[in-house]
């Protein structure tokens, strides 16, 4: 690959400098090339934007005033080893009893690293300084003795940090200098709150805030979340609300009872809690690692880790004596603690290291502070948005109010010997907000702050309406919840609505097209659905004589009953084998209760995409006429989706999506699972090159020129492996296909970040309190010299309205901000199941979606097959490979086709 020239980013050697051109031969290009001894030259910021309307916002930062001294790193050993929590009830004893006066300074992770500003003078290094300290237990009469040991290990040199801001160093962010600010500005807060510390900064929740019962046994507390950034010439606190679940503290029977969504153990099934089946299972795992103390002995509480549920309980467990006599659970409970259970049939709690410690439920007590750390179910994720979705002025003032609790007068004396300021307001950046596009359907229309409304602009067509002859009728549930009278009227709706969008469907006869599933599978159901929708067809009369017939029916669409688990197969089956498109229809939505309004109108964005229509455009010529000139341009985006923490046999899917067509409408699919945790696509050159042909094929054996890449699910610390890898994959590509001068501008596009803004004026945020769709910051609190930007292309319905971060990584088309910051909001209005412009670019969302369906091509769901799922005997590698060769992949007609919205 050629050195690219200019500010468009490319690759060079680590060590600088570049051979003569002989002496540097073509790498042979592969997918997962691994570059070892080259770095990725990251584009720099060519300017700041100047379109649309100029605002000021407030963001969630606060400036900060770093030292310029050095300060200086140690490191840490507690012996005997323990817990992070006691381990600072050590260093604080040992600031108290240590000589120095620098040790007064110090500030300590709970682990191996301290940081101090001075150093702290040291015979012996390579010995280090020990002291003996000395802890008291409030329920313990004896005392514990540790070994604290320090040793020097390095320097922190912060004026690299000072460089780093300014511009005047490029490179990475000198992150050691950071981790000292950051645990520098957690110290205070550590003392006072339960922490919770994550890679990217620390969460603090205080006991007395509020806490709010969830779903299931947990708790949502409320408190803040912090970490330091950098900007230009800035190094800023940026702080946010936070909200993490927690286990309810008490009586274990409590806790139980709750997981169950019940006020009492008695209310509580027996039947759930027997050994062998889901519910025991699932119990089990809920309380596995919570700790727990002790309430039946009278003299201390001693304190355990529970392990998971044992399959017996106390009446029938037996423990041999030392006598060597036998005695069950329950009576040696009644003997030895004089307690009788209240509650012998429930199973005993497997505590200990290797869960050998037996206890009953009713005698254990769950502590307070513990994080909940497991996927919460969707009824627990709808509790924590009802929550915590508050509007943008609480959230403000929620923030405000965070920093004066956590950053207070008494943290001024150690930040004030450190050389460091904390500023007590938010910082003010400057804004933009982009004029919204006109979209085009049958005519044209201006949205309003992000939104158009089809529900009322009953006129408007769609730009391309499709056209539906070939359908049928599949019910999947209990028909006496989902009677003829309901499901027939529903679809008589929804045809109404598509076809005042312009769609044209033919009329049949429900009566013979409509098939409940009863005792079919889903199988044969949907295989009899779509022979009676050809025959239906047939028998009409209406098809043109020049109509091919086809083999399967164009669509089905699919009544599923709440609760019902047929979903995964139906698209499973009609997108792996049998080539039907679907549509699934919940229950709920079905008369007398519904539609809700806009239902009918949301399904007929859906279906018109999968056949092959277009609901809106944004005018093409506009829209190439921003992108410079109108050439072949493809829109791609790409996502890695992970298995769940824990799962054995999970594995990773890498999707990505390309555009087809100019106006940036349709887009095809390609999806290759890998295995788990693996963030780097390993077959990417393979996956954008089917891909790539299939963008030949359309554009008369024409290559995009240029290319723009989406990358979402990459971190910070990723950059440089994911980006270098797949750039070059992409480049290779590319090369294979003989296109080897198309033009690439790779970005990494981000939502899980905590920057948040605010109207410093009222009469500047929407109706809402949110800031304006088309809102762009790309100054005050960005990179110091590397080109991103915030973008807030999306009207906030609920809570406070959260950014797109966009980062480029690599620009063959030398973007200006301007050009690349109106290109990513012209398209967040082309996602073809809304009806208002979404938080992020259209590709990134149908990667997600393309991921997610994904998911359903595993036969016996996201688990898979029993067999494999049981299997120990072949390790890790044969379990992943197992998994990955379960997945069914996507006929080659479906791939044809957006079947994934």
């Amino acid at each position: 690959m050629s050195e690219t020239k200019g500010r468009g980013g490319g690759f060079a050697g680590k060590k600088g400098g570049r051979a003569p051109a002989e002496e540097q031969p073509e790498p042979e290009f592969k997918p997962n090339y691994e570059i070892v001894s080259r770095e990725l030259i990251r584009p720099k910021r060519p300017s700041t934007g100047v379109r649309g309307k100029a605002i000021k916002l407030f963001a969630n930062s606060y400036e900060l005033t770093i030292p310029e001294a050095n300060c200086f790193h140690y490191d840490v050993e507690i012996r005997p080893e323990t817990l992070p929590p006691i381990n600072r009830r050590i260093f604080e004893e040992w600031k108290k009893t240590h000589v120095s006066t620098e040790s007064k300074l110090a500030v300590y992770d709970g682990r191996k690293n301290m940081y101090t500003p001075r150093v702290i003078p040291i015979e012996d290094n390579t010995e280090g300084d020990v002291t003996e300290i000395v802890l008291t237990e409030a329920n313990q009469a004896k005392e514990q003795r540790f070994r604290f040991r320090i040793r020097k290990v390095a320097d922190i040199n912060m004026e690299r940090l000072h460089h780093f801001i300014s511009g005047t160093s490029v490179g990475e962010v000198p992150r050691d200098a950071l981790a000292v600010l950051d645990l520098l500005l957690a110290s205070r807060p550590n003392e006072l709150f339960t922490a919770v510390n994550k890679k990217l900064g620390s969460s603090f929740f205080r006991p007395a805030e509020p806490q709010f019962n969830i779903a299931s046994g947990l708790n949502l507390r409320q408190g803040w979340k912090q970490s330091v950034k950098t900007a230009l010439n800035s190094v800023l606190l940026n702080l946010d609300v936070a909200s993490t679940a927690f286990y309810r503290a008490g009586p274990l029977l409590d806790v139980v009872a709750s997981y169950f969504n019940k006020s009492r153990i008695q209310d509580v099934n027996p039947r759930s809690v027997a050994p062998g089946t889901v519910e025991f299972q699932r119990l089990g795992k809920f309380l596995s690692n919570v700790n727990v103390e002790i309430t039946y002995r009278d003299t201390g509480r001693r304190r355990y880790k529970i392990r998971g549920l044992s399959k017996l309980t106390p009446e029938q467990a037996v423990i041999t004596r030392d006598d060597g006599s036998k005695i069950n659970v329950s009576e040696y409970f009644k003997k030895e603690f004089n307690l009788a259970l209240k509650y012998p049939f429930l199973p005993l709690t497997a505590c200990g290291n290797e869960g050998q410690i037996l206890i009953p439920m009713e005698c254990l007590l769950v502590r307070d502070g513990q994080r909940h750390v497991g996927k919460l179910s969707d009824i627990q994720t709808a509790d924590v948005i009802k929550i915590t979705a508050v509007p943008p002025p609480e959230r403000q003032k929620r923030i405000a109010d965070g920093r004066k609790v956590l950053h207070d007068v008494g943290e001024t004396a150690l930040l004030k010997e450190w050389n460091v300021q904390l500023q007590p307001d938010m910082k003010i950046v400057n804004a933009r907000v982009l004029p919204a596009p006109t979209l085009t359907g049958s005519t044209t229309i201006s949205p309003q702050n992000g939104a158009y409304d089809l529900m009322r602009a009953a006129n408007v067509k769609f730009f391309r309406p499709a056209r539906l002859e070939f359908w049928g009728v599949a019910v999947f549930g209990d028909t006496r919840r989902m009677p003829f009278d309901a499901t027939s009227g529903f679809i008589n709706m929804l045809i109404n609505d598509c076809s005042q969008r312009g769609m044209v469907i033919a009329k049949r006869d429900l009566g013979k097209i409509m098939i409940a599933q009863q005792r079919r599978s889903v199988e044969e159901t949907l295989v009899l659905a779509s022979n009676n929708a050809i025959k239906a067809a047939r028998e009409s009369g209406t098809l043109a004589p020049e109509t091919a017939i086809p083999g399967r029916a164009q669509m089905i669409f699919c009544f599923m009953d709440k609760g019902s688990t047929a979903y995964d197969e139906i698209k499973l089956l009609g997108e792996t084998k049998l080539n039907i498109m679907t549509q699934c229809i919940q229950s709920r939505h079905l008369p007398p209760n519904g539609p809700k309004p806009g239902v009918c109108v949301n399904l007929a964005l859906k279906i018109n995409g999968k056949l092959g229509g277009v609901n809106m455009t944004v005018d093409p010529a506009k829209m190439l006429n921003v992108l410079g000139k109108p050439i072949p341009t493809m829109i791609m985006g790409a996502d890695v989706s992970h298995p769940p923490a824990g799962s054995q046999g999970g594995v990773s899917i890498a999707s990505v999506v390309a555009s087809m067509d100019s106006k940036f409408a349709e887009y095809r699919a390609s999806i290759k699972v890998q295995g788990p945790r693996l963030e780097i696509i390993g077959d990417l050159k393979g996956m954008c090159a089917e891909l790539m042909e299939q963008f030949k094929g359309r554009a008369k054996g024409r290559m995009p020129s240029r290319v723009l890449f989406f990358r979402d699910g990459v971190g910070e610390g990723q950059f440089n492996q994911v980006a270098i890898q797949e750039v070059q994959n992409l480049k290779a590509a590319l090369q294979a296909l003989g296109a080897p001068d198309t033009k690439l501008t790779f970005l990494v596009v981000n939502k899980r970040h905590s920057h948040r803004f605010f109207a410093q004026d009222s009469r500047e945020a929407d109706r809402k309190g949110n800031v304006m769709a088309g809102t762009v910051v790309d100054s005050g609190i960005t990179h110091p010299f590397e080109f991103d930007f915030f973008l807030n292309s999306h009207q906030g319905l609920q809570g406070t309205s959260r950014s797109a971060h966009y980062h480029v990584l690599y620009d063959e088309n030398n973007f200006s901000p301007d050009d690349l910051q109106e290109i990513c909001y012209r398209m967040c209005y082309l996602f073809s199941r809304a009806t208002r412009s979404v938080g992020l670019v259209p590709a990134v969302y149908y990667a997600h979606l393309v991921a997610q369906r994904a998911r359903c091509y595993r036969p016996g769901g996201v688990g898979g097959s029993s067999e494999m799922a049981g299997s120990s005997g072949s390790g890790a590698g044969g379990i992943e490979s197992a998994a990955i060769d379960e997945f069914l992949p996507v006929t080659e007609e479906m791939k044809k086709t957006m079947y994934f919205i």
